[in-house]
């Protein structure tokens, strides 16, 4: 990954993304990469400014005590996502998504291993759950949909995606115009 792709004037995504994806291992943790880095995993030139992880929400006190330990502050913390910022800017901000059940069987058993970062590859949503997940962060924050609907598009290109799926998971959440609207310019 080269540093025209991601702003790594400010936080070490390679050094970051190490400690957290041997972490994970050595606990047999559960784990995907989502957010920008996946996208970028997926081919899409991007910056980004945060590293996100999608975990088993049973893990959720292993893994805020492990970024605590390495001087992560904790922001907000929830069933559902936890934020995590380092006063070193190499250390930069992480980001959590905890899920569980069915959620989590589809997410951890459909990744696929992708080159993140120099010589390190990890898990890698879906395409379709990248999109699912962008359909839910502009159905919270309409805001949203100036950047990341050129995502959506881009998931919605890549080669073997199921287009279907991600219009169904835009429908479930209200928003099958805006998938058109996207699929249109696509």
């Amino acid at each position: 990954m080269s540093s025209a792709n991601v702003n790594l004037r400010t936080m070490r995504f390679d050094v970051v993304l190490r400690t957290f994806t041997d972490f994970f291992d050595r606990e047999k943790i559960r784990f995907v990469v989502i957010g920008g880095l996946a996208i970028h995993a997926w081919g899409r030139s991007r910056n980004t400014q945060d590293i996100n992880f999608a975990v088993d929400l049973s893990q959720r006190e292993t893994v805020v005590a492990f970024a605590e330990s390495m001087g992560y502050k904790t922001h907000f913390l929830s069933d559902g996502y936890s934020n995590h910022e380092h006063s070193s800017s190499d250390w930069g901000r992480v980001d959590l998504m905890y899920v569980t059940g069915e959620t989590a069987e589809k997410v951890f058993a459909t990744a696929t291993i992708k080159p993140i970062a120099g010589d390190i590859a990890a898990p890698v949503a879906r395409p379709e759950l990248l999109a699912a997940m962008k359909a839910t962060a502009m159905k919270n924050a309409p805001r949203r949909v100036l950047v990341d609907a050129a995502d959506v598009q881009f998931l919605m290109n890549v080669p073997g995606v199921d287009r279907d799926a991600i219009r169904d998971y835009f429908a479930q959440r209200g928003l099958l115009e805006l998938f058109n609207a996207l699929e249109k310019h696509s």
